[in-house]
């Protein structure tokens, strides 16, 4: 049967020889992954099971050969299709047999290995805290290790298969923005604008089951407060397209712009402007806030707090590593993928822009285009 994963066969070749080349670099002798997203990653198979909680699925990605995939039943046949899987474990249903965790590991020859799970910061389990104790107790010389660099090193740089889904959802970001806009007017409420660019993202492209996301005005509460004229809306939003995400803030005025309106939107442009020219390789993500701060500061807005950040990487989720902060550690790499929003605040107003940069080896590349413009609702 053909498969639903969205690369080709080689896209996850290449991802198991970086991971087994990080797993050398760690000390680790196999991955064990479980959470939705680093699952997806891996495996290859979109699973919707996963949004039920009582039905783990699990990764198992030893330091040398292909993973093995422990799946719901359901999922059995398609497991079985991808051609990067040697093996596949199923379970029938709810509760899940904890045992077999340990059975798959003992059977792949890793019942004494050093296995690295998502344990630090930016990952989370699949399952249960509580089956680890379990684990340690049927597999005692198994040893239980954090598996957070080789996972977080592996989200952070996207290959040139993802990149090209990215440039997709920020392309159908932008699109639905446009053709969202002439739809709107003065006294519509924020639930009737949440809708039109819920749909306009479909429309263009994005999956109708998970579309994407959308704050309106920093609020995920779609209800009835209506915009009225002299209102702005900050619409910070992006499509998914694939399972990678687009991220975009744009702003909006409903009626004739004020002074104010038009000088809070300048500046946010500006100062993305001279963060994205110094978004070198090679470079501190950490300095990208340095040269907010003073930017701001010299036209009469408030700094940023360190270590509030002033963007994110994105991917798979909406927000990834790195933090675009003054206490990040890594610096910008090709292959990175950033949402860059400083934040531009006084006494009066609180307004962001956001455009998504993509690191190559020349420089810095915008993905998303058309903050500059500030539209106006009549």
């Amino acid at each position: 049967m053909a498969t639903e994963a969205p690369f080709p066969e080689q896209e996850y070749q290449d991802r198991y020889q970086r991971a087994q080349a990080l797993m050398e670099r760690d000390g680790l002798d196999a991955l064990v992954i479980s959470e939705r997203n680093n699952y997806w990653y891996f495996s290859g198979l979109i699973s919707y099971q996963l949004d039920h909680i009582q039905r783990p699925q699990i990764c198992f990605l030893p330091k040398k050969g292909k993973p093995t995939l422990l799946v719901y039943g359901n999922d059995k046949a398609k497991a079985k299709a991808l051609p990067w899987i040697a093996g596949v474990r199923a379970y029938v249903d709810v509760p899940f047999p904890q045992e077999m965790i340990a059975d798959t590991l003992k059977e792949m020859g890793l019942g004494e290995a050093k296995l690295g799970f998502e344990l630090g910061e930016d990952q989370r389990l699949g399952f249960p805290a509580n089956y680890l104790l379990r684990l340690t107790e049927a597999l005692p010389k198994a040893k239980i290790e954090d598996g957070t660099g080789a996972l977080t090193e592996m989200r952070l740089i996207k290959s040139p298969e993802e990149i090209k889904c990215m440039r997709k959802a920020c392309d159908i970001s932008v699109q639905a923005y446009d053709r969202c806009l002439p739809q709107l007017k003065p006294g519509m409420t924020r639930r009737e604008i949440a809708d039109r660019l819920y749909i306009s993202m479909i429309e263009e492209g994005a999956h109708p089951r998970h579309p994407g996301f959308l704050m309106l005005n920093s609020s995920t509460r779609y209800d009835d407060r209506r915009y009225n004229k002299g209102d702005r809306m900050v619409a910070d939003f992006g499509a998914c397209y694939e399972g990678y995400y687009g991220d975009i803030t744009r702003m909006a005025i409903f009626g004739e712009p004020t002074a104010d309106h038009k000088k809070d939107h300048e500046t946010a442009c500006d100062v993305i402007q001279l963060c994205f020219e110094s978004m070198q390789p090679g470079t501190p993500i950490a300095e990208l806030s340095r040269v907010a701060n003073r930017e701001l500061l010299k036209r009469g807005y408030q700094s940023v707090d360190s270590p509030k950040r002033i963007g994110h990487g994105i991917g798979m989720a909406r927000a990834e590593p790195p933090s675009l902060n003054e206490v990040e550690t890594e610096i910008h790499r090709p292959g990175m993928i950033l949402a860059l929003e400083p934040k531009v605040r006084s006494e009066k107003s609180a307004v962001h822009l956001e455009e998504d940069v993509l690191i190559t080896e020349k420089g810095p590349e915008f993905l998303t285009n058309g903050c500059r413009v500030l539209r106006v609702i009549t």
